[in-house]
């Protein structure tokens, strides 16, 4: 009896370290990417749009697997609008929620609307001739788009956009526009993977 009492005593201590050698279980949290990319705007100026080209940053987190937060910064240019030397050009600072409508291996898709700012610069023409001037307003932009996975930690979004700001409508006054914009990024993700 004081064998087995003795042997017994050996594998409790020899199965201690032996368990403590078990895979460890790694944390969970939000999933996480920033995106870098091309920006067209479509710019409701007057008498005639103008087609602004520039570039797009967005940050996401995701906190549920359908719902997560945006953060969207862009800018874009484009030079002699509307037959003048005048160039105009956009810097839109926008963030808000973003829900996934599909989740699959490779193809995300999703739709958010999103709020903040755009600080527009362009020009009016009036039968005075042409005033030149800016203005930064609150602007909010609702769309949506999908992604794809190219691999663990890289993937490709496409987006498209309407975004409502504001513009000159006379040289003393403001009004509202209807814009147009589309966004073809490459993304880079890190944190938890929800997929």
């Amino acid at each position: 009896m004081n064998r087995l009492t003795k042997l017994f005593v050996c594998l409790l201590l020899c199965a201690a370290p032996a368990v403590a050698q078990g895979p460890k279980v790694s944390a969970t949290g939000p999933s996480m990417d920033v995106s870098l990319g091309y920006e067209y705007f479509n710019l409701a100026l007057q008498p005639e749009r103008a087609n602004l080209n520039g570039i797009d940053t967005t940050f996401t987190i995701d906190f549920r697997p359908r719902w997560g937060v945006q953060a969207d910064f862009a800018y874009a240019r484009a030079a002699d609008v509307n037959s003048t030397t005048h160039h105009a050009d956009t810097l839109t600072y926008m963030g808000g929620p973003v829900f996934f409508i599909t989740r699959g291996s490779r193809l995300t898709t999703f739709a958010h609307v999103i709020g903040g700012g755009a600080r527009i610069t362009g020009i009016l023409i009036s039968p005075k001739g042409v005033t030149k001037g800016y203005i930064n307003e609150p602007a909010v932009a609702f769309g949506g788009g999908a992604e794809y996975q190219l691999s663990q930690r890289w993937a490709v979004r496409g987006s498209a956009d309407y975004v409502r700001a504001s513009f000159l409508t006379s040289p003393t006054s403001f009004g509202g526009l209807s814009n147009f914009r589309a966004v073809a990024s490459i993304v880079y993700q890190f944190g938890s993977n929800r997929r």
